[in-house]
This record gives C-alpha cells, structure tokens and sequence, in this order.
C-alpha cells in the first residue's frame, strides 16, 4: 500500500474505481498521451496484480495472446517504456522508481503510487477489524471513508478482460461486506433513512442479495414509509422468483 509520508502527494495516482483515470501531479493524464493501449493495458494488469512480480512470458501472452513469442520481447520492452515515461516523464524517480522489474518479471512500487482501490481495501479492512473489536465509533469513520471511496467496480470499462476480473470481485464482495455494516451501525443507532441508504447501495451491485433486500423492508417499515416498504417488498419477490427461490415473508418493521 501506499506509504508515504502523511501530507506528501504522490506524483503519479491511479483511480480505478469506476474506471481508470491516471493522475500525475494532480492533474488527469489524456488517454492521447500514453500513445500505446499496450502500454496503458500494462499498467493496468500490473495494478490488477497488486505489486505481485508478474512474468514477462505472462504479460506477453496477455497483451498479445496466440502471436509468434519472438518479436514479443522487444513489443513488451517498449510499452513497458512508454508505461514509465507516462508515469513519470522527468524520470525524477529513476526508470524503476513506479514500475519495477527484473530479467524475469514486472510489478508495481505500490509504496510510490496512490491507487484508489489499495486505498480502499486498506480503510475497509482496518474498519472490519475495528468492528470485530466491537470499536464501533472508530470502525464507522473508517467504513464510511471506505465505502465513499467506492465509485464503481474496479476498472469497469475492462469488464470482459479475464485478468481484471479477480480483484474486481474480490473488491466488490468487500464493498457489499463494508455497506452492511454501515447499514447495521445505522439500524443500532434508529438511523432508518441511512440504513435503507446504504441497503439500497448492495442492491445496487447485488441485486439478489436477500439480505439486504428484507432489510430495506424492514426499515422503510420502521420508519413508518408503508407503501414504500411494500412496494420493495414486491421487488424483492421478483427477484426471488428469477433466481427460483422461495421469497420470506414480509418481515416486521425494524426496532428503534
């Protein structure tokens, strides 16, 4: 994760939730200045691999799957180039300072760059943790900038690429975790609107999760929102019945 000194901004800062967006001292980098998709596409992988060193044999096939693998070397040397002059043009970092490599593999310095998503599994996780050790307060500050963090899925425009598609649901399964949790924080404190608030953001990337679905229900109910607590409730059923499941009854209002 990104460790540098607090207050220091990183030069280089991807944001990848919602889809990628590179910024270099502040400002938004143009598509038209990375030249290459291949280099743009290279640093993505890397950012979906999460520092991992990832083979170069890997990478080339990636980028440039079923060709002959002679020319290929020389192919992955120039947008891995391209990838470092974007990142850093006046190479005040060293050639290696963001993207680092060896004779047999590539990764990323996550210790030099901000990315959206590390950011995120950092808060979410210390923020379960914090929940686990019943630091409620503590944990709903941390949750809370998680879960605003979250702007989208991870890299959504390269949603049929199979090498985005891991991290993708690893971060999607944690955001459901952290809205439940805020959700169940926001029901402790009678905080019926907010709770429906962040059920509804579930539903938003699970629209079958039932869970969520019967607590929407539960506290539109409680807060006294009838109709609208019908009417998901016949949401709810429509989903079940897609998926073929029997619905729950409608449940009780949500305590105070």
């Amino acid at each position: 994760l990104c460790t540098m000194p607090q207050g220091e901004r990183p030069r280089a800062e991807s944001r990848t939730l919602g889809g990628f967006l590179l910024l270099r001292n502040g400002r938004p980098v143009p598509s038209s200045e990375w030249q290459s998709k291949k280099a743009r596409d290279l640093f993505k992988i890397l950012l979906a691999r999460r520092g991992r060193p990832t083979p170069r044999e890997v990478l080339m096939e990636t980028l440039w799957p079923g060709e002959e693998p002679e020319p290929l070397a020389n192919r992955l040397s120039v947008a891995l180039a391209r990838a470092r002059t974007v990142l850093d043009p006046e190479r005040e970092g060293g050639s290696e300072h963001l993207i680092g490599g060896d004779a047999s593999s590539l990764w990323l310095e996550l210790d030099r760059l901000y990315v959206d998503v590390e950011v995120f599994f950092a808060e979410a996780s210390a923020g379960m943790a914090l929940l686990d050790q019943g630091r409620e307060t503590e944990a709903r500050e941390l949750l809370g900038a998680a879960e605003a963090k979250y702007a989208g899925d991870f890299l959504e425009e390269d949603l049929y690429e199979e090498w985005s598609t891991g991290l993708r649901e690893e971060a999607r399964a944690l955001y459901i975790a952290v809205a439940h949790a805020l959700a169940r924080i926001s029901l402790g404190a009678g905080d019926h609107d907010a709770t429906v608030r962040y059920l509804l953001r579930v539903l938003q990337r699970d629209p079958h999760d039932e869970e969520a679905h019967l607590g929407v229900v539960s506290a539109l109910s409680g807060a006294g929102r009838h109709g609208e607590a019908r009417r998901s409730y016949g949401f709810y059923v429509a989903r079940m019945q897609e998926l073929g499941v029997e619905p729950a009854p409608m449940p009780f209002p949500a305590p105070p």
